[in-house]
């Protein structure tokens, strides 16, 4: 690998590596998988080494961050890519299975590998290959939201990625064990869900009984990604949002009555004051009577918590998400904007 470049980068903050490869006779570069929040880190090493960033590759659209695509786009000359599947109308070059983009005097085949989601892609490049979300080191992306099938992804990695040279480097788009890489030989062998001849339907069943918890910034991931990350789209999002803490309105939880369960989690001087509280609301106060009720709750039960402005409800909504709650969210402005609206209470 002489005359390519390559660097694995890292944000904490949601344990993904963005990659960084290029043609060294060139200079031209190509970024995989950046984030938002470590855009600047990137753009910096790009000029300090002299290169010509051409593209920014996504793996898929991201539910755990927010794509660095938008901020460096506004840089450089950089063009985005993305499956032709993923629905991103921002992108510049949407990308079929087997599409080949030059890099300088090398090439980057990109290959579809959905499952996680239904327009993931992989990156080969030089002997190693891009996985995304699709395969992990020991694991694989999960296949509950965003048009995963575990069926789909078994199939991506099994035909697909296992069918490349067993000395293939694998580098993926997250791990949370402190491992960098590995390859398709060790992941054939010994990865715990689709390695050692697993079936099919071993590996539904591994992905049926896992409970994993949305992931915290998924709220204003998806959204922002579906813009290449524009700054734009997450200003305008409430700032609850913005924290990856997802919210409903007060008209949303009116017309739910009935249909979810309300959890108001002011005291019960509040709940039984002059701002009222939502009728079938259940009172089940911030502090250790909120915890004992999260600890033994159903986590698939669509809740929605309740208090005067927003503030603990959000805590609230975050703890429970925390604990592996899967439909839980925090009503906008508490019981205040409720008042301004005039919506029935009791």
């Amino acid at each position: 690998m002489k005359d390519i470049l390559f660097y694995q980068l890292f944000e904490e903050q949601s344990s993904t590596y963005t990659y960084l490869i290029a043609d060294l006779q060139t200079k031209e570069a190509a970024i995989i998988d950046p984030v938002w929040e470590t855009a600047e880190r990137d753009l910096k090493l790009i000029r300090e080494l002299g290169l010509r960033l051409m593209y920014i590759l996504e793996t898929h659209i991201h539910a755990d961050h927010i794509t660095g695509a938008s901020e460096l786009r506004k840089n450089t000359m950089a063009k985005t890519a993305a499956s032709a599947l993923s629905e991103v109308d921002c992108a510049d070059i949407l990308l079929e299975d087997g599409q080949v983009i030059s890099l300088g005097e090398k090439e980057i085949k990109a290959i579809s590998t959905p499952g996680h989601t239904n327009a993931c892609m992989s990156f080969i490049f030089e002997g190693m290959v891009f996985t995304g979300d699709s395969l992990l080191i020991r694991g694989t992306g999960r296949t509950d939201f965003q048009g995963g099938s575990s069926s789909k992804l078994y199939e991506s990695i099994t035909q697909k990625l296992f069918s490349l040279p067993d000395e293939t480097q694998v580098y993926p788009a997250h791990d949370y064990h402190g491992l960098s890489n590995t390859t398709i030989a060790l992941e054939k062998k010994l990865n715990p869900r689709v390695g050692a001849n697993r079936s099919a339907q071993d590996f539904k069943k591994i992905m049926d009984e896992l409970q994993l918890a949305t992931p915290k910034k998924m709220h204003i991931a998806l959204p922002a990604n579906l813009g290449c990350g524009k700054l734009e789209i997450v200003k305008t999002m409430n700032p609850q949002i913005i924290l990856g803490i997802p919210t409903v309105s007060n008209e949303d939880v009116f017309q739910k009555i009935g249909r979810v369960k309300i959890i108001d989690v002011r005291s019960f001087e509040e709940f039984s004051g002059e701002l009222g509280h939502i009728k079938t609301a259940q009172l089940v106060t911030m502090g250790s009577e909120l915890t004992k009720f999260l600890e033994n709750g159903d986590r698939f039960e669509e809740i929605v918590f309740i208090c005067r402005s927003g503030k603990r409800s959000s805590q609230a909504t975050e703890e429970s998400i925390r604990l592996g709650y899967k439909f839980t969210s925090s009503m906008a402005g508490g019981m205040v904007n409720w008042n301004e609206k005039y919506l029935p209470k009791e």
